[in-house]
């Protein structure tokens, strides 16, 4: 080699090496992640980081099937808390995906039960930022129209146990885990494992298999309301509920699924009636100190629908028509009468801020 070349190759190798060693330090950092605040459950009360909180919440189905959908969720954050919402639920194989496409909803996992990098990427990110915040995230794992891409039970266990590995290892302690949504769905649950009969001993497993690489995440599992599927089952921790179910009197109660009163074929449009059942609905979970909900609407959880922009983590307006699509409404209530979130506690509003924003 000639020896003006070397001072050149020096300089490009030595520039290499800082880069690499750059890469190497920032690797060495993400392998020892941070770990976020810890949601528990103490004799029938939500906990975390250590203090007793009151969960009001959104379900955000669909809040992870694209980098743009997941971004407007972070950049929403704040305004959810100033609301007095600290709550999300999220799924990674997606919910209802509405209209026009009910099965548009992302799978996050594949045939085999691999959990998608990217899928894993959105979610740590979400849960990070809303442990910013002092929220807490549900992280759903199954839905119906989803399960039947699984090959078997083998990916089945797969999916849940990389799930929990990779909540625990990357130290997303600010979670609760809904296992599998609309356990026994009649028409549309097709594996054999996420069915009746035998419910109860299913559900036992599902909830081992996670626990054994998960053991300090609360988890539960989410009956189909119509099916006659338990809510209750052996290793259950957290109590997953949907729809009209009623309100138990025992255990750490999540309705991750109220009753939908807009449609998503004209989502974010509520009658006067709508309204009062979604209000009456806040009355019912804020008298039940052991209960949370999710509140769920088109205008949150579908995909595309007749507004042409969802799924919404903006609030929009009060629903009143096509001008004012939204969901507004929910969240002054929850405002006006729990308060804005201020971790670990909602913080009353003054008369004056229950004037609208």
């Amino acid at each position: 080699m000639k020896k003006h070349l070397l001072p050149l190759l020096a300089a490009v190798l030595g520039g290499w090496f800082v880069v690499a060693g750059t890469a190497r330090s920032a690797l060495a950092k993400d392998t020892s992640p941070t770990a976020t605040k810890e949601f528990e459950i103490r004799n029938d009360r939500a906990w975390l980081g250590g203090q007793q909180v009151e969960l009001w919440g959104l379900r955000c189905g669909n809040a992870l099937c694209s980098d743009a959908v997941t971004e407007r969720h972070l950049r929403n954050l704040d305004n959810m808390a100033a609301h007095g919402i600290n709550t999300l639920g999220v799924y990674i194989q997606g919910s209802n995906g509405g209209w026009p496409d009910a099965g548009a909803g992302l799978n996050g996992f594949t045939r085999d039960g691999r959990l998608k990098p990217q899928v894993a990427r959105r979610l740590e990110t979400l849960v990070r930022e809303a442990d910013r915040r002092g929220m807490v995230v549900m992280v759903g794992l199954f839905t119906h129209r989803k399960d039947e891409e699984f090959y078997d039970d083998a990916a089945i266990r797969r999916a849940v146990e990389e799930a929990g590995r990779f909540l625990t290892e990357r130290k997303l302690k600010n979670v609760f885990v809904d296992i599998c949504h609309e356990f026994s769905h009649p028409s549309r649950m097709d594996k054999e494992l996420l069915r009746e009969p035998g419910g109860a001993e299913k559900k036992a497993k599902l909830t081992r298999w996670f626990k054994a690489v998960a053991p300090d995440i609360e988890v539960g599992v989410c009956p189909d309301a119509g099916s006659g599927s338990a809510d209750s089952y052996p290793g259950m921790e957290v109590r997953l509920i949907q729809k009209k179910m009623p309100i138990p009197a025992k255990g750490f109660v999540v309705n991750v699924e109220t009753q939908r009163q807009d449609v998503y074929q004209n989502d974010g449009i509520f009658n006067e009636s709508a309204r009062e059942y979604v209000l009456e609905d806040c009355r019912r979970y804020q008298k039940a100190p052991n209960a949370a909900i999710l509140f769920h609407a088109a205008f949150i959880q579908g995909i595309t629908n007749q507004s042409g922009s969802a799924p919404h983590a903006e609030m929009g307006g009060y629903g009143t028509g096509n001008s004012d699509r939204g969901v507004r409404f929910y969240y002054e209530w929850v405002r006006d009468h729990v308060g804005r979130w201020e971790y670990p506690r909602h913080v009353p509003v003054k008369p004056e801020e229950k004037k609208g924003d």
